[in-house]
């Protein structure tokens, strides 16, 4: 049996000795006339439902798993282009009356907040006392807290922060079968057993849905400064980027972006032409005469490896850009065009050599594309405009299943964040080929034995 070891003392298990009686009529359920704003990929629920207690979403699985109903869990909805289609979507479960604030201590850096609160909602309350959630991830205004911990969602900030499994402390979960479960606490403490809360991380609402989080928090840094590289080839960035990282320098965020990807924010931010070939943006947070001599020294060490650079102090600017480097809207397509989005990890000291790959083979298919990348932690964004007239998403579907196998020695990966349907119906959004896909089988159907939690979309 997979599951935590029973002589774990952070979690608390509420168990339903006898089922309730099974009522299809759904206290909770919203109005069937706006059922087409639940669509996932394409597909549509039969219902949707809006659970303001964690009692409710247990009513609600109870009955989907006597019903056999397949449920997916929805927030905002700006997470649900990822992973694959569902197989069966019988109901959505909307978080969006989950979305109070029930517990924050600021001088003990812990916030408990429900799964439905928006993530600029909460910086903005926590911003008042200095103080924030330090993940960054695309949608940064609109992303529910729950839809950030079902993807482990995270931006340019992962390099000097980490991601959302860094930050959670203890995490409230309701089981497929109506049980509610919680793990961990609002303390940082070590304990035996499993760490259900990183399990829980990234499992994409197929594992349980989840009520409620406790975050721990980190202070706003006093100032921030970004330096901005510019660079004509890949060989520069190589060089500049291998100085950095083996420099004893503190950056928050560290991200590539090569020629067509400048010459958008060129546009967007209007910095008249300024940008070249390839571009690193370096950001450093913290005390004002650290910020200034990490400034300089990084100056110093690029030496002759840029072509110039741009530091950028003011605080609208830094906002712009940094928007601009977490936002994808302004590298996706505009209708008729369809959008690709690519997510490739790999090693840091491979990035730069997997930049030219990438670049070299998208040049021979004449497809539009943009590379971005989260250069100090190897995680690379392609972002391709496709023509729905033309085979374009077949040249692709061949490139991404060539990449998977020369990645998979290196237990890198190419996800498919963003595609259309007949790019999905060719290749799996995952493409998952590692050995421990068996124990993550097992896990699954230990918690989710009836498979009615999100079917078919993620790996399992």
């Amino acid at each position: 049996m997979v599951g935590p070891s029973t002589g774990s003392q952070d979690r608390a298990v509420t168990k339903h000795q006898e089922p309730a009686a099974v009522n299809p009529k759904i206290s909770c359920a919203l109005p069937a006339s706006g059922l087409e704003s639940f669509a996932v990929q394409g597909k549509h629920p039969g219902r949707a439902a809006a659970p303001r207690t964690p009692g409710e979403i247990s009513d609600l699985l109870r009955t989907a798993q006597h019903q056999q109903w397949a449920v997916v869990p929805f927030g905002s909805g700006s997470r649900q282009d990822l992973g694959n289609p569902p197989k069966r979507f019988d109901l959505a479960l909307a978080t969006t009356r989950l979305n109070r604030i029930p517990e924050y201590e600021p001088q003990d850096l812990v916030v408990r907040v429900e799964s439905g609160c928006r993530l600029g909602r909460l910086q903005e309350m926590l911003a008042a006392d200095r103080l924030c959630l330090p993940i960054d991830p695309p949608g940064y205004g609109q992303t529910t807290l729950g839809g950030m911990v079902a993807t482990n969602a995270s931006g340019p900030g992962r390099l000097g922060h980490g991601t959302l499994r860094d930050y959670l402390l203890g995490i409230g979960v309701v089981q497929a079968d109506g049980s509610q479960t919680r793990f961990g606490s609002r303390v940082v403490k070590n304990v035996t057993g499993y760490d259900m809360c990183k399990l829980y991380a990234g499992s994409f609402g197929t594992l349980g849905i989840f009520s409620d989080f406790y975050f721990k928090l980190k202070p706003l840094p006093p100032m921030e400064k970004t330096v901005v590289g510019l660079f004509k080839s890949l060989p520069q960035v190589q060089g500049a980027l291998s100085r950095l990282l083996q420099s004893p320098l503190i950056p928050t965020a560290v991200e590539f972006l090569n020629g067509g990807a400048w010459r958008q924010l060129d546009r967007e931010l209007d910095w008249n032409g300024k940008i070249g070939g390839y571009a690193l943006a370096v950001k450093f947070g913290d005390l004002e005469a650290a910020v200034n001599w990490q400034v300089e020294e990084l100056r110093s060490i690029w030496g002759m490896h840029t072509d110039g650079d741009m530091l950028v102090s003011d605080s609208r600017e830094q906002t712009e850009l940094w928007d601009f480097l977490r936002e994808d809207h302004f590298c996706l397509a505009a209708p008729p065009q369809e959008s690709l989005k690519l997510k490739v990890n790999i090693l840091p000291n491979q990035l730069v050599r997997w930049i030219g790959e990438v670049e070299g083979q998208l040049s021979e298919t004449e497809v539009p594309f943009f590379l971005r990348a989260h250069a100090g932690s190897g995680v690379m964004r392609v972002f391709c405009h496709l023509d729905p007239s033309t085979p374009q998403a077949g040249r692709l579907a061949t490139l991404i299943e060539r990449w998977r196998s020369l990645l998979n020695a290196v237990r890198g990966s190419v996800v498919i964040e963003k595609g259309p349907a007949n790019l999905k119906n060719q290749v799996d959004a995952w493409g998952y080929r590692y050995k421990d896909l068996k124990l993550m089988k097992q896990v699954k159907k230990q918690l989710d034995p009836q498979e009615i939690l999100n079917p078919g979309r993620f790996v399992v």
